[in-house]
């Protein structure tokens, strides 16, 4: 991320960023955005308890979020949403989808370059 303008405002972000995000990950970015070394912040995430950690809310998120999931029950639910229409439903999911995309592929570009494929020998 070069500039805090990277961040899109999407449903959360704002209690994401203030009440379950680390100061640590804010400090990395201000330093990021500035130009500054972000090694002390980089420290300071590496401390971070699992449970307390961005990675561990959003696994434990998605796992909330599709634990009990099927397309039946929320076809169901579609007909009578109220709050929100059904394009705006698609869109929204569509981003998620997006955002998820780009985690998938940042989590396999990690995956391949720490643990290369072994040619079928484990």
């Amino acid at each position: 991320m070069k500039d805090l303008s990277d961040f899109q405002l999407t449903p959360g972000l704002a209690d994401a960023l203030t009440a379950s995000l680390d100061p640590s990950y804010l400090e990395y970015f201000a330093a990021a955005c500035s130009g500054k070394s972000t090694k002390e912040a980089e420290r300071r995430i590496a401390a971070i308890p699992e449970e307390k950690r961005y990675f561990t809310r959003v696994l434990d998120s998605l796992d909330s979020a599709f634990a009990d999931f099927d397309t039946e029950t929320a076809m169901l639910d579609l007909p009578h949403i109220q709050n929100r229409k059904p394009e705006a439903i698609k869109r929204y999911l569509e981003f998620r989808l997006r955002q998820f995309k780009m985690l998938l592929d940042a989590v396999e570009d990690y995956v391949e370059g720490k643990y290369p494929a072994t040619d079928g020998h484990s």
